[in-house]
């Protein structure tokens, strides 16, 4: 008999033990049923209608099955799963091996990370006159611990030898910025979750994810080496290259639901860790209800976050958007072209090309032409 995971490791085995819930048979009926709401919904500031539009590529997933033995999920066709870790450290990554930048990932620990420079050195200095290493002694330092700092962090996490023994394929989410984030309900004392919308890069290409994180302390600093440290956990990402993002999020999401675990391994990691578990026991959300948490985030989101996520992506490529009054039609340069061609406009065919209006959500969220290319 198998039951729906728990959406944090940490949680994930207790929940299930007890009183987790089915799956919920009906969601992935519903998700099929649904055409994919777009960011263009509600009635636009600036209507326009371009002449030869470009459009964005059709996107297209279908999900599989795959069973890992103790665990299974519906998966997108084609892509590699890659779990790691057992029990509370359990984690997996399902990763398109044509798209590194589409993935899901979930990680039920990450750490230990720490909280202060100082600690760090304390237990550099330690290790220098003879002590044992720590084997967190290359972690970052997340300060302060929020959930976005942890995730802008994760980079220098995915580098470390211990991320690199417990999963070597371990997602680097460089130059990760943030869109948005709002605060989620967090179990553990003195700790935060939070749902986060960002951009990161990755080979000189721009992503888009949804993320679900926590943070919490875990020793509090004492002067002495092995304490100030904190930890990450209930680990959730879903990412795509940001053209596509919008199209794949709801698949991928209806993905991150569907994981289930044997009531087997779930009785066998209690037996193990019951002590770990027994303070966690009301907490547990299943990952099927933070894949729906993240979606209605997703769908709740202030339309201004669109238009922010274009301006950062312009920002990480060196980019800058023009378009045509006469035409609606978008176009997008490297950083300075405007300021050169403002002083030779007339010396071009399409010599009427301007900013984008600061709000015009439309405009904003139209695919854009390569200007050098289309530029007479």
């Amino acid at each position: 008999m198998r039951r729906n995971l728990p959406s944090t490791a940490l949680l994930l085995i207790l929940c299930l033990a007890i009183s987790c819930q089915g799956q919920r048979q009906d969601q992935a009926q519903q998700e099929g049923q649904s055409q994919e709401k777009t960011a263009s919904e509600g009635a636009p500031s600036e209507k326009a209608t371009p002449q030869k539009a470009a459009s964005r590529p059709k996107i297209s997933l279908e999900l599989e099955s795959f069973d890992g033995g103790f665990f299974s999920i519906e998966k997108p066709k084609g892509w590699q799963v890659i779990p790691a870790g057992a029990c509370a450290t359990f984690a997996f990554l399902i990763r398109d091996p044509s798209q590194p930048l589409r993935q899901i990932f979930f990680f039920g620990e990450v750490g230990p990370i720490y909280l202060s420079q100082q600690q760090k050195q304390v237990d550099r200095q330690y290790v220098s006159m003879g002590g044992y290493p720590s084997p967190w002694m290359d972690m970052p330092v997340v300060n302060p611990l929020t959930p976005q700092n942890f995730l802008a962090q994760f980079h220098l996490i995915a580098r470390t030898n211990i991320a690199r023994q417990f999963m070597p394929q371990c997602p680097r989410l460089e130059n990760f910025r943030v869109i948005s984030a709002s605060p989620q309900p967090c179990f553990l004392p003195g700790g935060q979750t939070a749902l986060i919308r960002a951009l990161f890069t990755r080979e000189g290409m721009v992503g888009e994810g949804l993320f679900m994180a926590g943070v919490a302390p875990l020793l509090p600093s004492t002067g002495g080496p092995g304490g100030g440290i904190g930890q990450g956990f209930h680990v959730i990402g879903i990412s795509a290259p940001k053209n596509e993002f919008a199209q794949v999020k709801s698949v991928l999401l209806r993905s991150v639901g569907s994981y289930t675990i044997s009531q087997s391994y779930v009785n066998d990691c209690l037996r193990q860790q019951q002590t770990a578990y027994e303070g966690l026991l009301k907490a547990g959300k299943t990952l099927s209800e933070s894949s729906d948490l993240i979606m209605q985030g997703w769908e709740n989101r202030n339309r201004t976050e669109d238009i922010l996520s274009e301006k950062t992506s312009d920002a990480i490529l060196g980019r800058e958007r023009l378009y045509d009054p006469g035409t609606g039609q978008v176009y997008e340069f490297e950083n300075g072209f405007y300021d050169q061609y403002q002083i030779r406009q007339n010396e071009y065919e399409m010599n009427n090309l301007q900013p984008l209006p600061e709000n015009s959500y439309d405009l904003w969220t139209a695919p854009p032409l390569d200007g050098s290319a289309h530029l007479r």
